[in-house]
């Protein structure tokens, strides 16, 4: 049984918060998380009769969210890094009106974000989803077309890799 276009979106609606900040973790841009919500919600309702447990409808939507991300990542041309004295120079972050981002970008400190960006992009988006947005394993593995043994290794390695960066820091002296 197919779920009316009105009761789906009023469903997919609730999981709003979780698509904007796994978008945000996905572009590193609030305007283009924006953007990349709007084409989920889109695509998962064009799609909607391929959700088969209503349960599940958050996992569902960000394994939908994570495809169109993919997809609007392919065959994307190079793009010019300024650069300065050989090191990439990280532009200031836009300004903005949304407070939402600006929390969001706070939360962590700087040497827990720098360990979280030290990881592959598969392990610390595997960590998000569990540590932040509380998804269970299996959902985990819904979101990201993998196994749920992946998942297991994926969170453990990224733990541990973590653990490593943030020690390595300390003992330098950097945090």
């Amino acid at each position: 049984m197919t779920v009316s276009a009105r009761a789906f979106i009023e469903r997919a609606l609730e999981h709003l918060p979780v698509l904007r900040r796994v978008g945000r973790r996905l572009t590193g841009s609030a305007a283009e998380a924006d953007d990349l919500v709007q084409e989920t919600l889109a695509r998962a309702l064009e799609q909607r009769g391929a959700l088969r447990e209503t349960a599940r409808l958050k996992a569902w939507l960000l394994a939908v969210q994570r495809t169109v991300y993919l997809n609007s990542r392919r065959g994307l041309r190079p793009h010019l890094e300024v650069l300065e004295g050989g090191l990439g120079r990280a532009l200031p972050p836009e300004p903005s009106a949304d407070l939402e981002a600006e929390l969001h970008a706070r939360t962590l400190s700087a040497g827990m974000q720098a360990a979280l960006d030290s990881l592959a992009p598969e392990w610390r988006d595997t960590l998000w989803l569990r540590e932040v947005e509380e998804l269970s394993y299996e959902e985990i593995a819904q979101v990201q077309g993998c196994p749920v043994g992946t998942v297991r290794s994926r969170l453990a390695r990224a733990r541990l890799a973590m653990l490593d960066f943030l020690e390595k820091e300390k003992v330098h002296g950097s945090l």
